[in-house]
């Protein structure tokens, strides 16, 4: 089965917040009380009722544009190597065959693991995670001519800056964009998230370098999560199920030993009825 993405162009993005109201309602998400301090994101950071938000920043042409913004939906990125299903212990989060990092509520333990192993702090932890599942609910039920197979954000946007479907087909579409973008000047233009993590499932198309965007320029599943997954736990499975195995060689050995005894018993005990009589 092809891997599923979409691709967000935030050359087009005009920060209106309809994708972030529309992934609460879809999502039923309750609403949360926030206080405006600074920038123009509201609420600012992610939290456990919060799965998408939209992030503010200025723009790179101050001396000639100086009332310019710049937009990022900010989210679970879907990574092709997701660092959050390593080390989830419970099997709460998983990656389907079509690329999209799943949860199941009913598989949480709230350890937190997740939101500290992911490059960019995404999973919100409550009383259980909370994180894009790039709206399963429809994509994995609707139907296309309705966009009811559409995630709701996709099918909400005004500005037509989020299009959903096969990933390869969405990845070539977001290079397009940036050669476009590149010849009106806009230099730094990228894909963010092409191949990195083994490719994101989100993909940003960005007029200025990530970094401009508080995105890291090169995410990494950090070491430790790396070590612990694919070494030290398969290691220490690998020993469990070998002290697993000498406990019951032990106990096989020493039930012969046992009826040993007991068969050694019963013989001397007939031999003394057998005199009595």
């Amino acid at each position: 089965m092809a891997r599923v993405a979409y691709y967000y162009d935030s050359s087009k993005c005009v920060g209106c917040h309809g994708c972030q109201i529309t992934c609460k309602q879809w999502n039923q998400e309750k609403t949360v009380k926030t206080h405006f301090k600074t920038g123009y994101g509201n609420p600012p950071v992610l939290d456990p009722d919060t799965r998408m938000i939209m992030k503010y920043y200025e723009g790179m042409e101050k001396e000639t544009n100086p009332v310019n913004l710049n937009f990022l939906k900010y989210q679970c990125f879907h990574c092709g190597d997701p660092a959050c299903v390593k080390v989830c212990p419970s099997g709460c989060l998983s990656k389907t065959a079509t690329g999209i990092v799943a949860v199941d509520q009913e598989k949480c333990i709230a350890c937190g693991y997740c939101h500290s192993a992911c490059p960019f702090a995404i999973p919100m932890i409550g009383k259980n995670v909370n994180k894009c599942d790039m709206c399963r609910s429809r994509t994995e039920q609707g139907n296309d001519k309705d966009m009811s197979s559409t995630p709701a954000c996709v099918k909400t946007c005004p500005a037509h800056a989020m299009e959903y479907g096969d990933r390869d087909a969405m990845l070539a579409k977001a290079n397009k964009r940036v050669e476009w973008l590149k010849s009106r000047g806009y230099k730094d233009a990228n894909v963010y998230g092409g191949t990195v993590l083994g490719g994101l499932g989100i993909i940003p198309v960005l007029k200025y370098a990530p970094e401009h965007y508080g995105l890291p320029a090169n995410p990494t599943v950090p070491t430790e999560v790396t070590v612990w997954k694919d070494i030290f736990n398969p290691l220490g499975l690998l020993m469990l199920a070998g002290a697993f195995g000498m406990t019951v060689v032990h106990r096989i050995m020493q039930r012969g030993k046992d009826d040993g005894h007991s068969t050694d018993h019963d013989t001397t005990g007939s031999g003394k009825e057998d005199i009595k009589g």
